[in-house]
């Protein structure tokens, strides 16, 4: 991946986040791409942007003040991989499974795609909390709100005209429910392995 597709992620998150009506109306006046195309030009860069963060973060703190052991910060950025993409497709697998078994016609493309830009905030959330390594409950908070912020996800099924408005406030429900379910699962399984790094670290110093 170039840096230009990089600045381009940037630039994307930007414009969902502050005009979300404007910025689904460019994505879809484009000629339509593949769910792989979107996850090479937006999922992937928006992931590594995410890891780099942590570890200047958490790196940054390890050499400085040595709050972090390497290998903890090596683990925090499989973990970080891990309750971003990871919770982010099978979220995604999910949705469209329940659907296809509730005999709603919708397309796996448009789960894929709405899921993918929707979460520009949690995307910037997670760099946050990364680069603010120092202050998780800030990070955390951040984080929280980048789940939360379902008003894009709502803009672009009305542009993609994904369900009538009763099967859509329960698609948002589920899809809503279902990630954010994976993600305390997900971050839950490291916590063990992270608190002990942690620790083995303070009684060595």
């Amino acid at each position: 991946m170039n840096r230009q597709i990089y600045i381009q992620t940037l630039r994307t998150i930007r414009k969902m986040i502050l005009m979300p009506v404007t910025a689904w109306e460019e994505l879809l006046a484009d000629p339509p791409h593949s769910s792989g195309w979107h996850l090479k030009h937006f999922i992937l860069p928006a992931v590594v942007l995410i890891i780099v963060a942590h570890l200047l973060g958490y790196l940054v703190l390890a050499i400085t003040v040595g709050n972090y052991s390497v290998a903890y910060v090596a683990v925090k950025s499989i973990a970080t991989f891990f309750d971003t993409f990871f919770t982010f497709y099978i979220t995604v697998l999910i949705v469209t499974e329940w659907t296809r078994k509730l005999n709603w016609p919708i397309d796996y493309q448009h789960i894929f795609l709405l899921n993918s830009y929707s979460l520009s905030a949690f995307w910037v959330g997670k760099m946050l909390s990364g680069l603010l390594a120092n202050y998780p409950t800030l990070g955390s908070f951040f984080v929280f709100l980048g789940i939360t912020g379902i008003y894009p996800f709502i803009v672009g099924a009305e542009k993609l005209n994904l369900a009538e408005p009763r099967r859509l406030n329960r698609i948002i429900a589920m899809n809503t429910g279902i990630f954010v379910l994976l993600y305390l699962f997900i971050r839950w399984v490291f916590n063990f392995p992270l608190r002990t790094l942690y620790y083995l670290h303070t009684f060595n110093q």
